[in-house]
């Protein structure tokens, strides 16, 4: 089983590095028949005397060829360059270097036993060395990569990349609150990696593996992807009208078939259909934010994933938790709690999502725009990444949409922006307490000043009523006795 998987594998890989030349080859030939046989050939300079030179339809078909080219080569181009540059591998650990070293010195001690032994007549001789081989071979088995290498570090081993995903808000992990373990790569699998086996390496949002590209159309690439087989749509179209038109038209005046141009006709047919197809398709994947590996089990798929509790829960709850601390970068699933509120511990929770549902899924727009831009000039021209390709997130390594939401709200989980959203919202309440408060203690002594101020003009308005009344009374008392 082995050596036919190996074979496989050596095979896909000799296909993926001919076919981009074949390709090339193709291009060529389909630009020789368009350009000299039919635009020079038939419509500018015309061997027969059934019509005249067509400069105009010549010249148009030149042009638009021409750009479809250029938009052709440049997607192909951008796309190669970047499976071969930035294929979106998830970097190999030192412990999978380690092991690889020490399996070549092991191979090599092998080997030059078996030279040796090959060169000696004597049995002792032989049985010895067999004996060495096998106490050998018994120290290899013995490794500490030997052992443990298809499983995941158990929680008190150092566990290097751990960080990268308990320092987030949700990721995606197995039933006991770890990232995904590859045992071939001996490394930690962020989220939505898969592991090639062409390749034998695990890559980011893998989507699948192509020949006609020379590798394996990742994240880094999808988006190229897309561009490439939907101008070679394009392109295939255009040479696939324009040679049935002039096909035809050859036909009903010399009554004979054009063999070039039949061909021309024929392979955009056959590639203006594929082309067609993988566009449509990776344009709906890109829509419904998966991949081409997702999409196989995408109606029945269950997501687990940790979500970070900001608020520990001090009671029993429902659901399985876990929690990271972030000094000793190990789980613990009993952690005091003056320790969580510390913030030296991280809890989370272990949520399933129901079958065929998508935690990324943002929708049809917003999927669109993580894969192929914000600008529209971004859609068209392979200039730069997938915004997806970006993964300094606080929230995830990629975005997460409502059924996270729902999820949360399901577990009674708030996230980190409803806390701080609350804390401001509270903080306002409290100062317009203390800001009435001080308003009525300044108030206060105003009031009583006023007040005293308009009992000192009562008063004082009396007392020269009382003056006034009493001096009418001393004037009529002595006009009284005058008479």
């Amino acid at each position: 089983m082995a050596p036919n998987a190996s074979i496989n594998k050596a095979t896909n890989l000799w296909v993926s590095r001919v076919i981009p030349l074949i390709l090339i080859g193709l291009v060529g030939y389909v630009s020789w028949v368009e350009i000299k046989l039919l635009c020079v050939d038939y419509l500018l300079r015309p061997s027969t005397t059934l019509h005249t030179p067509r400069p105009g339809p010549a010249i148009g078909i030149l042009v638009i060829y021409s750009v479809l080219l250029l938009l052709f080569v440049f997607t192909y181009a951008r796309l190669l360059f970047t499976v071969t540059v930035t294929p979106g591998y998830v970097p190999r650990c030192s412990q999978w270097r380690a092991l690889r070293e020490s399996k070549t010195k092991a191979k090599g001690r092998r080997n030059q036993r078996h030279r040796k032994r090959s060169s000696q007549s004597s049995n002792g001789s032989t049985g010895e060395n067999a004996g060495g081989e096998s106490a050998e071979n018994g120290r290899i088995s013995g490794h500490n990569y030997g052992g443990g290498a298809s499983t995941a570090p158990t929680t008190t081993e150092a566990a290097p990349g751990l960080q990268d995903f308990y320092s987030r808000d949700a990721f995606v992990c197995q039933t006991d609150g770890r990232p995904n373990w590859c045992s071939t790569c001996l490394n930690w699998k962020p989220d939505r990696a898969h592991h090639c086996r062409e390749i034998e390496r695990c890559v980011r949002k893998m989507d699948h593996f192509c020949p006609w590209v020379g590798g394996v159309v990742s994240e880094t690439s999808f988006k190229f992807f897309i561009q490439f087989v939907g101008w070679s749509a394009i392109y295939c179209v255009f040479n696939l009208t324009v040679a049935a038109y002039f096909l035809a038209e050859y036909r009903r005046e010399t009554h004979s078939l054009h063999v070039h141009w039949l061909v021309v006709v024929c392979l955009g047919a056959l590639f203006g259909l594929f082309n067609l197809g993988m566009t449509g398709s990776s344009l709906q994947f890109a829509l419904i934010n998966t991949t081409t590996i997702e999409n196989l089990s995408r109606r029945t798929l269950v997501w687990t994933l940790a979500i970070h509790m900001p608020k520990p829960p001090e009671t029993s709850i429902g659901f399985r938790t876990v929690s990271f601390s972030t000094a000793t970068l190990t789980t613990e699933s009993d952690a005091p709690a003056e320790e969580q509120a510390s913030g030296a511990i991280k809890t989370f929770a272990i949520l399933h999502t129901k079958p065929g549902e998508n935690p990324f899924d943002l929708g049809p727009y917003q999927n669109f725009k993580t894969v192929m831009g914000d600008h529209w000039y971004d859609w068209l021209l392979p200039i730069r990444f997938s915004p997806c390709c970006n993964h300094d997130r606080r929230d995830g390594q990629f975005a997460m949409g409502p059924v996270v939401q729902r999820m949360r709200a399901a577990a009674g989980i708030a996230s980190v922006e409803e806390i701080s959203d609350e804390k401001m919202h509270r903080k306002p309440k409290r100062r317009r307490r203390q800001s009435h408060r001080a308003r009525a203690a300044v108030a206060a002594p105003e009031t009583d000043s006023n007040q005293d101020e308009k009992k000192g003009r009562d008063t004082g308005h009396n007392r020269d009523e009382a003056d006034d009344i009493d001096l009418e009374a001393g004037l009529g008392h002595t006009n009284g006795h005058v008479h």
